[in-house]
């Protein structure tokens, strides 16, 4: 069930009336069986790794506060063994294990666990006693399938006491959410799926074709990803659920540090209180740094696919952010040279513009997924472009493009990029906030009728059901 379907709708309305119609007491019931059946619809076998990872993790958790650093390496232990089968062993033994496919949304309740089990160790929170909410944390059905990944510390205390009257400012930001998160997948994702050709067969298109199509993915990526952080934090907003940023506009960061702060928040926090932080971060010498750097990275590349094209893209922004630690006092010397501040509008225009090339490199590795690809790509990629007008027409109609796409996507990807310049700083939420409530009426009429007329037919699965 996606965010978008009728099935969604229907369930979504019950719920909503549920929620705020029955008693205060009678809503983490509903909730839990709201859970229940969102998971269900993904298969049985999504309910069963479930149930199991949430048993897993409230005993663990009890027996962890006791002070047993053991409960902890068990939990997360018994968290990763079935994750790490689904992922790796189908490419160990394909012949045994091909019909292995992982249940929509393990990685981000395992993560959800992981984190909690860490924390109660750690004594930063207690663990939690109730049963029906712990599940309700883990299994929270807005974010079941590809996060946020929530700390228990931000979304248990408002699951525990949903006693608040309706919060219609907060669910108005939903509203607008949720509609700018449709016109992001239905009228922008969506329709740059179709538009990836060239990097699948790259010996039927010009080179060109193939870095255009590695641009289509760039932008797909991300607005696929982004609008389902939208609409599941809408989707919870409308439960009177506050739920951090997923995304804060990363394409306009300056830097690949910059970026990290900026794309899939949930994770790269995770990944430095639970990986980078514990091996030592940069508070430990220069080889501690470089290590931490790296089995961070790596480790990302490898929760993606097991591929080597994972593994590259992973290392590969390891050593940009090493490389951009050694180089900074440089950097800064040869802007101070031009008489450029930090935050001049040359400097954040070529940070920007760097940046971005070096993430599309990244993403031309993880596209690919292995190394044979990513030379197949390469060699039809670096081939002599003749400047033509033939020339750069018949590379876009081999893509697919008309005129008339072009120019609507053109739009709606201004669009995209105009909010997200706004919204850099504090992120769409909080701009949304800010704004006249005629202009969010507006952005949301655009968004509804741009979906309906000009998006694309259906619904594809988010990209991250993959992870």
């Amino acid at each position: 069930m996606n965010f978008l379907s009728l099935s969604f709708a229907g369930f979504g309305v019950l719920v909503f009336a549920g929620w705020w119609g029955l008693p205060a007491k009678a809503r983490p019931w509903l909730l839990a069986a709201a859970n229940l059946v969102f998971a269900g619809l993904f298969g049985a076998r999504a309910v069963i790794c479930l149930l199991i990872l949430c048993l897993v993790g409230y005993l663990c958790g009890l027996w962890a506060q006791k002070g047993s650093r053991v409960a902890m390496w068990l939990g997360i232990l018994l968290c990763l063994v079935p994750l790490a089968s689904y992922k790796y062993l189908p490419l160990a033994s394909p012949a045994l294990f091909e019909s292995l496919v992982a249940p929509v949304g393990l990685s981000f309740y395992v993560f959800k666990t992981i984190s909690y089990l860490a924390d109660v160790a750690k004594g930063r929170i207690p663990a939690e006693k109730c049963p029906l909410c712990y599940f309700n944390y883990v299994g929270f059905f807005p974010q079941l399938a590809s996060g946020p990944i929530q700390r228990a510390e931000s979304l248990l205390p408002q699951l525990k006491a949903p006693f608040s009257a309706f919060d219609r400012a907060l669910a108005y930001t939903g509203c607008v959410r949720f509609c700018w998160g449709m016109f992001l997948k239905k009228c922008l994702a969506d329709q740059l799926a179709g538009y990836q050709g060239a990097l699948y067969q790259p010996d039927h298109y010009y080179s060109l074709g193939i870095v255009w199509s590695l641009l289509a993915y760039t932008l797909y990526l991300y607005f696929d990803f982004a609008s389902y952080s939208q609409m599941s934090i809408g989707v919870a907003n409308l439960l009177g659920i506050r739920v951090e940023e997923n995304f804060l506009s990363p394409y306009f960061s300056r830097s690949i540090g910059e970026f990290w702060r900026r794309w899939h928040v949930s994770l790269s926090s995770f990944l430095r209180d639970y990986i980078y932080i514990p091996l030592g971060g940069s508070r430990n010498g220069v080889p501690v740094l470089i290590l931490a750097t790296m089995v961070t990275f790596v480790a990302s590349g490898a929760w993606h696919g097991a591929t080597a094209g994972f593994l590259v893209w992973g290392a590969l922004h390891g050593i940009y952010l090493l490389i951009g630690r050694a180089t900074k006092k440089a950097r800064s010397r040869f802007w101070g040279a031009l008489h450029q501040s930090e935050n001049s509008p040359l400097r954040s225009v070529a940070g920007c513009l760097f940046t971005f090339l070096l993430v599309n490199i990244g993403w031309f590795f993880f596209m690919t997924g292995t190394l044979h690809q990513a030379q197949l790509v390469a060699q039809y990629l670096f081939q002599p472009i003749p400047f033509s007008l033939q020339y750069l027409k018949e590379s876009f109609t081999q893509l697919g493009y008309t005129t008339t796409t072009m120019l609507r996507l053109g739009l709606f990807a201004l669009l995209a990029a105009g909010i997200d310049w706004l919204s850099r700083k504090e992120g769409f939420g909080a701009w949304a906030a800010r704004q006249k409530p005629v202009l969010l009426v507006v952005l949301c009429y655009l968004c509804v009728f741009a979906s309906l007329f000009f998006g694309a037919a259906g619904t594809l699965q988010n990209v991250y059901f993959a992870f």
